[in-house]
């Protein structure tokens, strides 16, 4: 179980900085983790479909009419980052912290924001390697430190998502149509 201020110490000790043992602490390395970690975390959560991240919820209609073209506005759920899927599958538009859409009932599929303690091996090193290389200029000023660990961070995002990719089962072709001309 890692937390905040594990991935942030090790992305510190990655490009030469002490570790830290909070975010107020000071010192730059305290600074710079402190600034950026959050807005990192969330941004690598929104450029996958994570499973690990991925819930699904009935929203809840409010009570206001939407004041554009759609019907109905619903409330999205507590720690929503990205949307994934609606059930029934319809059009609809996310405004603020509203999904408006004009279908009487709505369920989700999205991207939610779990706890550190929750987040697999695969994630967490994808983590640090994006913290380090965003740490390394504001840290060290070294520009090819940053370079390098940003080279690293793709690499191991590539396997952090064809890892997660394995806990759902692979869609079977349910069509063929070159091979049903055949007959």
């Amino acid at each position: 179980m890692a937390t905040d201020i594990d991935m942030c110490s090790n992305a510190l000790l990655m490009i030469g900085h002490g570790t830290i043992e909070s975010f107020t602490e000071g010192g730059a390395g305290a600074e710079v983790a402190a600034n950026l970690y959050s807005s990192t975390y969330e941004a690598l959560l929104t450029v996958h479909r994570w499973r690990f991240a991925a819930a699904k919820s009935e929203l809840s209609r409010l009570v206001d009419t939407p004041l554009n073209e759609w019907t109905y506005a619903y409330s999205l759920p507590s720690g929503y980052l990205l949307g994934i899927k609606t059930y029934p599958d319809i059009e609809y538009e996310v405004y603020e912290k509203k999904l408006y859409a004009n279908a009487a009932t709505v369920a989700l599929d999205y991207i939610f924001k779990p706890a550190e303690e929750r987040l697999p091996a695969y994630f967490i090193k994808a983590l640090e390697y994006d913290l380090a290389s965003q740490f390394a200029v504001p840290v060290t000023g070294n520009r090819s430190l940053g370079v390098l660990y940003n080279e690293r961070f793709e690499v191991q995002l590539r396997r952090a998502k064809y890892t997660d990719s394995q806990s759902r089962p692979a869609d079977g072709i349910t069509d063929a149509p070159f091979i049903e001309v055949r007959d």
